[in-house]
């Protein structure tokens, strides 16, 4: 063949196989495309859905960062319906059942196109446990009209084989993609090149069906003198695509092989060389290796060439690589992409620009998935940059702090410290701003001490003459907990004092923050009233709290003064009211985006419903103690347990709860949280009374007394009389705290006929009655069959199933198949 002979390069030859394999995607919730690097596995998935014009989501992965994948995910959204795209980015990655119920409810309320299907391109960088399960949820609830397809280069799902099984996934392995030498003979015709059988043998010989190499040496042949060798595959991409370039062209490739994707406006700015969009024109037009997203309106590079070009750019001189990474991280932090411009600016070790972009990102793009890459900035940076960039070192040293890294956040602050003092002639107002700050941050060391809390905030408010502008005072004041006085009750025979000295503090705090926790000592103010059964005064307090909060938009205020509204409405026996709150805070985290607080409105429902007895309403992940993938910070965790213990004890759980009860308490000491421990240990009384080991039982409830009772803190044992009565009488018997557990027995009476009330109005009716048809459905689905197997087995259509599992899940009063399959495990 002549040299100057041309070939169509752009030419796309799919063989049947691959063809027929890939027409199946509508049949199932889940395609996993599995191959390794250079088998056509995104060019044939993009053309095959083209093909049969399908609503297309395409969402390629570049990296590892779970956070990364999922603002890719959510923004597969944001053409359909921008504010759920922003609600799913605000919930973050869903990594327990809360959040991937929220995730899946946003994505089923997005009206998508019919046929739609989401692509997830490079799947194997994103995946790991977390992902996967994510995946197998949205696919084992069958949104409606959606399909998932994942590209990878290998697949580690551990259900693979079950979902293959039920009918969920289709899996297109490597051997789809094989080129066979009649498939060979086809592709090169195609592109222009006529070969004969044997050359085609030769050809799968070497090659075994790999289109890359196939067409590598496509454009190779003739400067071999018309005879096909396989050399390595960047010795052929060298030799066929890259040394035929102009010199312009390798540089810019060079250039711009150090991004996942790139825009023009990257390569505009970048590159600096003459005439940059026929540059780009020609690249694209002359192979496969570059190609142009015109929905996303960006350039992608095939992994084969990157792979190439990354050698050639090691290759370089480090002052070269060097000065591309600088305009790489200007680039990023002038368009506000701060992790992406801290990323390259320590590629070029420059950290003056890596910490310049921390101060702008003010640190709220650092969540724990980016822990261990932001120490390392911290560890590697020198010295001298630490010193240009105080404002830097403080978010870092708060990022630490929220990370528990708390020798790390020591080091950061004592650096600081050193560092201001020895800046001379630094600008005053600068100064006492920076030391301000860090009087605030010194604050959070000082939890839950409120006393010494208060005296860095004063010292914070003498040097700062506006709000902080490090600490972010949208965040939870709360820390997901429901109750403040839970929060700040530490000290046994102190309760009405800390009550007063958070009144007298939290002025000085609000200074600092722009009003952050606006509301909190009022509503703290209202817990202790309640807590001595005042309930009057507690309500009146309540309202005022309420009212502070909502002025200024304090979301985790607002929740706690809620809930106090729920128990008080619970002494009244006024359950319509409960739901009415219950729904409207349901309503404010869904409208508002308020995620953090999911985990805490399952808390406070599981409160009341186990006050209740009711354990049908609590949630499994309570109900099971799985604990980890929670929303909520530690200082929140103590409460869980308040609310845990609750529940095994309801379920007669008494071992596990006695077992259950040195961590319960250990996590109660670390503050300390009082509330915490005088629930724990009427806990312990009342399962050891119920195994009939009533000695432990009365030193238990001593003990809880012997915290409470300084404080008059009545309504825990009030609560809980159910199952500590006969002990609470014989304390009283023994002389023990006479008048307090007179005062306790009553309260118990008004609490008792409340349980009562609200028992037998809404509990006592038996649940409506499944059908026969609806059971048969409802247990094939809950055995994990897909709505399309449940129809062919019935001999129903799609929809019917699903009309009539809508009708059993509305009875049932549940909203997933998870929860389905719990209520038949709870049955049999």
């Amino acid at each position: 063949m002549r040299k100057n002979e041309k070939y169509n390069t752009r030419s796309l030859y799919f063989s049947e196989r691959i063809t027929k394999a890939l027409r199946q995607i509508p049949d199932y919730p889940l395609t996993i495309v599995e191959a390794p690097i250079g088998y056509g596995k995104t060019t044939a998935v993009r053309e095959q859905l083209d093909f049969y014009k399908a609503n297309v989501m395409w969402q390629r992965v570049y990296d590892n960062s779970r956070s990364s994948f999922w603002n890719g995910f959510c923004h597969l959204f944001s053409g359909f319906n921008k504010e759920h795209s922003q609600s799913l980015l605000q919930l973050q990655f869903p990594n327990d059942s809360v959040s991937l119920k929220t995730a899946l409810n946003i994505i089923e309320n997005i009206e998508l196109p019919v046929n739609s299907v989401i692509v997830i391109d490079d799947y194997h960088l994103a995946e790991c446990a977390e992902t996967n399960s994510f995946i197998e949820f949205l696919v084992m609830n069958e949104i409606t009209d959606v399909h998932i397809v994942l590209t990878t280069r290998y697949t580690y799902f551990p259900r693979l084989e079950e979902l293959q099984l039920k009918g969920y996934l289709y899996h297109i392995k490597q051997e789809a993609f094989e080129l066979m030498p009649m498939d060979i003979i086809g592709y090169y015709k195609l592109c222009g090149k006529s070969i004969n059988a044997y050359d085609a043998g030769e050809l799968y010989s070497l090659t075994e069906g790999w289109i890359s190499a196939l067409y590598l040496l496509m454009l190779n042949f003739g400067s071999e003198g018309g005879s096909f060798h396989l050399a390595d595959i960047h010795t052929l991409i060298d030799k066929a695509v890259y040394s035929p370039l102009p010199e312009t062209s390798r540089n810019l490739l060079i250039s711009m092989s150090i991004f996942y994707s790139f825009t023009f406006e990257q390569v505009d700015y970048i590159w600096k060389g003459d005439n940059p969009a026929s540059q780009i024109d020609v690249l694209v037009g002359k192979n496969a290796f570059v190609t142009y997203d015109s929905s996303e309106k960006t350039y992608n590079m095939h992994s084969i060439l990157k792979s190439f070009l990354k050698e050639k750019l090691d290759s370089q001189k480090k002052s070269y690589k060097e000065a591309l990474y600088k305009k790489a991280a200007h680039w990023y932090r002038e368009n506000g992409e701060y992790l992406f411009s801290m990323s390259y600016a320590y590629l070029a070790s420059d950290f003056d620009a890596l910490l310049k972009a921390v101060e702008l990102d003010k640190g709220q793009s650092f969540n724990s998935d980016l822990k261990d890459l932001i120490i390392k900035y911290f560890e590697e940076c020198p010295a001298e940059s630490k010193r240009k960039f105080p404002y830097a070192m403080l978010i870092l040293a708060r990022r630490m702090f929220t990370f528990n890294e708390i020798e790390l956040f020591k080091q950061i602050c004592g650096e600081f410290v050193t560092n201001i003092q020895n800046l001379d002639n630094l600008d005053t107002d600068y100064k006492n701003r920076i030391l301000g700050e860090y009087e605030l941050l010194l604050s959070f060391t000082g939890y839950n001490d409120i006393e010494k809390m208060s005296e860095y905030h004063r010292r914070a408010c003498r040097l700062l003459k506006s709000p902080s502008s490090i600490l972010d005072g949208k965040g939870s004041w709360t820390f997901g907990s429901p109750s403040v006085l839970y929060m700040f009750y530490r000290k046994t025979g102190e309760l009405e004092n800390e009550v007063q000295i958070i009144r007298e503090a939290m002025p000085f705090y609000y200074q600092t923050t722009n009003d952050h926790g606006k509301g909190a000592e009022k509503v703290m103010e209202a817990e202790r009233y309640y807590y001595l059964g005042d309930f009057e005064d507690s309500e009146i307090a309540m309202h005022n709290a309420f009212q502070a909060a909502n002025e200024t938009s304090q979301h985790g205020i607002m929740i706690c003064a809620v809930f106090l509204q729920i128990k008080l409405a619970f002494m009244k026996g006024d359950f319509s009211s409960i739901l009415h709150l219950f729904n409207k805070i349901q309503k404010d985290i869904s409208d508002m985006k308020w995620y953090l607080f999911m985990h805490t409105l399952d808390m406070c429902e599981a409160y009341i419903y186990s006050c209740l007895n009711i354990k049908e309403h609590i949630q499994p992940w309570i109900k099971n103690g799985e604990f980890k993938n929670t929303r909520l910070l530690f200082p929140a965790m103590a409460f869980l347990n308040i609310v845990y213990g609750r529940v095994l004890l309801i379920n007669g759980e008494y071992l596990k709860l006695i077992g259950s009860t040195e961590s319960f308490i250990g996590i109660a000491s670390v503050f300390p949280n009082l509330l915490g421990q005088i629930y724990t240990y009427i806990y312990l009384a009342a399962a050891n009374n119920r195994i009939f080991r009533q000695n432990e039982a009365l030193i238990a409830l001593k003990q809880s007394l012997d915290i409470a009772m300084p404080d008059r803190v009545y309504m825990p044992f009030v609560e809980n009389c159910d199952y500590i009565l006969p002990l609470l009488a014989e304390l009283e018997r023994q002389g023990i705290y006479r008048q307090e557990i007179a005062r306790i027995l009553e309260l118990y009476k008004p609490y008792q006929k409340a349980v009562e009330l609200i028992t037998k109005e809404y509990f006592a009716e038996s649940k409506p009655a499944l059908t026969e048809r609806e059971i048969v459905i409802a247990q094939l689905a809950a055995e994990g069959f897909s709505n399309k197997e449940i129809g062919e087995r019935l001999f129903i259509s799609q929809n019917t199933v699903k009309t009539q599992l809508k009708r059993v899940f509305e009875k049932l009063d549940i909203n997933s198949r998870v929860l389905l399959k719990q209520y038949f495990n709870n049955k049999s």
